[in-house]
């Protein structure tokens, strides 16, 4: 079973890599590390970890943190401002049973994604995208030319990921 949940590790690690965008910085990972987003408009992350409470639970009150690295400035970590947290980057949760957690970001509220914490005690985020189920590691957005603050228009979000046969996922939502 150990080697098993190293595999997965290592794949979910190696694969992360190479779903970087051309020139973008990759954030640290840690063990709790779910996802990121990242945009056309700039290198700054949005980083989604789960709030564990012990090695095998979620934090039922607040199961996931999430915060921003400026690298634009130097690579540092801040919290999302109110505006980002209620407009563009924050989320909405609700439980549904012991360890899997229904949420969305709240300027996609269509795209359901599904926190879960696997045998082994590993969180990860699943999704549904054009018919294709999928773990979520990163989130890619493409602004629209021309466009930012709370007038910031979208023209596509890039999903990318590992289906549950190991292979890599990449789906398209234009809003």
């Amino acid at each position: 079973m150990k080697i098993l949940s190293w595999f997965f590790c290592l794949l979910f690690f190696s694969s992360i890599y190479t779903y970087a965008q051309e020139g973008y910085p990759i954030p640290p990972f840690k063990s709790n590390t779910l996802f990121y987003i990242q945009h056309s408009e700039g290198h700054n992350t949005y980083v989604y970890e789960a709030n564990m409470i012990d090695k095998q639970h979620l934090n039922a009150n607040i199961p996931i943190n999430n915060y921003r690295i400026l690298y634009d400035k130097g690579g540092e970590i801040k919290p999302l401002t109110s505006i980002q947290q209620k407009f563009a980057y924050g989320i909405i949760s609700k439980n549904l049973e012991n360890n899997i957690v229904e949420f969305e970001i709240v300027s996609y509220k269509n795209q359901p994604l599904y926190l879960k914490v696997d045998k082994a005690g590993k969180p990860y985020v699943e999704t549904t995208l054009n018919g294709h189920k999928f773990n979520l590691h990163r989130i890619f957005i493409k602004q629209k030319e021309g466009t930012s603050g709370l007038g910031t228009r979208v023209d596509y979000l890039l999903f990318y990921g590992i289906d549950h046969k190991g292979k890599k996922v990449r789906e398209k939502l234009v809003p």
